[in-house]
């Protein structure tokens, strides 16, 4: 039995059928399904409808949805906004408006967030600056870190060794992320099984 879209449908009815579409290749047909429920304020048909009109090229139109899903909180939002103001692409360029959205990501669970933030504090972009906030830049490496970002672990390995970042000095913290470090390297640098060699 076809789940009915428009007026009738529930906005997750027509979010499903929208991600489904989309899952297939139909641009046209998600895009069709999800503008019912993003009207209606459903925010992760609006993000998904966004992130289609961000690859696009209508970023003015992807910047508008995902500033009404983001304030509803959707990390997806978040994330999507974060990009744009990273770019100016939809929205004027703002770097401290892409780390409050990306900070805000990351805090609801988007690990690609979590990772752009972590490479932030690493690296003093978008306003960072660890030295004057090494608690902020602790959380946002630790978040990521238990993600699997690799940069993160190596710099609090290296930060719990040497006292970096204003961590006490935690030889066993520093051994516990390098040996997790060292195991997601030897991880990634396995094959897959099965891979053509």
């Amino acid at each position: 039995m076809a789940v009915a879209t428009g007026a009738f449908a529930l906005p997750a009815d027509d979010h499903a059928l929208g991600l489904k579409a989309y899952q297939r290749g139909d641009v046209a047909g998600a895009m069709a399904a999800l503008r019912a429920p993003a009207r209606a304020g459903h925010a992760p048909s609006q993000s998904l409808l966004a992130f289609l009109y961000d690859r696009a090229d209508f970023a003015a139109e992807a910047a508008q949805l995902w500033q009404q899903a983001a304030a509803q909180g959707d990390a997806e939002a978040h994330a999507g906004l974060a990009n744009l103001y990273l770019t100016g692409r939809g929205v004027a360029k703002d770097e401290k408006a892409a780390l409050r959205h990306f900070s805000e990501a990351a805090a609801r669970g988007h690990a690609a967030a979590a990772e752009a933030l972590a490479n932030a504090w690493l690296k003093g972009q978008l306003g960072t600056d660890a030295r004057a906030e090494p608690a902020a830049a602790v959380a946002a490496l630790r978040r990521a870190a238990e993600q699997g970002h690799l940069a993160s672990a190596d710099a609090l390995a290296a930060a719990y060794r040497s006292g970096g970042y204003g961590l006490a000095l935690d030889t066993a913290q520093a051994d516990a992320w390098r040996a997790r470090a060292d195991a997601w390297r030897r991880a990634r640098a396995t094959p897959a099984s099965g891979a053509a060699r």
